[in-house]
């Protein structure tokens, strides 16, 4: 299998951000406006995926604060983000996570475990910049298949329940519990974090404690 390469991103890479960008559904796309944005506040968090040279990921992350018992900052993606665009940084003391706000592959690529090696590589700037915790809202894509097959249940009850192993039975909650990332408590599951109908709009806020 070809290797992936994980680098920091520059403006110059703003045609082949665009082109992942396209990969997704035009509703979810983003403009290259907000792309520009999240390199100018905060470049460091900007990584891509190569592959043989081409860029097959791009992935975004900001500085945020994060205290379990208060989420009002992370009540919805747009508000954790500007809309997208990220708000403009003061002194990096006064941040203590590192919050991944994007993660986008080209559909060829998917499944290649390029997802993990961005995380993974997320996971060491959040511990290279000092960040205690690592954050990101994660969708539960198996929610409403879920409640049309076995009845209806709340979208926290859904988030909690394993498989025989233990592990999540969500697919997105079991890949990310799989690479440090877990759900907490149920005060973590988000009512309209997100535009998701599959997740009926819920979202998971999960957490990684990097630095202890």
């Amino acid at each position: 299998m070809q290797t992936c390469q994980i680098r920091t991103a520059t403006p110059a890479d703003l045609d082949a951000i665009m082109r992942v960008e396209r990969d997704w559904p035009l509703e979810q796309r983003a403009p290259v406006e907000k792309f520009q944005a999240r390199l100018e506040r905060f470049p460091e968090g900007f990584l891509l995926g190569e592959v043989e040279g081409r860029v097959v990921s791009a992935s975004t992350s900001t500085l945020a604060n994060y205290d379990s018992a208060d989420l009002t900052s992370f009540h919805s993606w747009e508000k954790c983000t500007n809309n997208g665009y990220l708000y403009p940084l003061t002194d990096r003391r006064d941040y203590n996570a590192l919050f991944i706000v994007s993660n986008g592959i080209l559909k060829e690529y998917r499944g290649r475990e390029i997802r993990e090696k961005i995380i993974k590589a997320f996971l060491q700037l959040a511990a290279r910049l000092g960040m205690a915790w690592t954050v990101t809202g994660a969708m539960l894509p198996g929610y409403d298949q879920y409640c049309r097959e076995y009845g209806e249940i709340s979208a926290a009850d859904y988030a909690f329940k394993q498989l025989s192993d233990g592990a999540p039975r969500d697919p997105t909650l079991r890949k990310l519990a799989s690479l440090g990332l877990k759900l907490p408590d149920q005060d973590h599951i988000i009512k309209n974090y997100y535009s998701s109908p599959a997740s009926r709009d819920y979202g998971a806020l999960l957490v990684n404690q990097t630095l202890n």
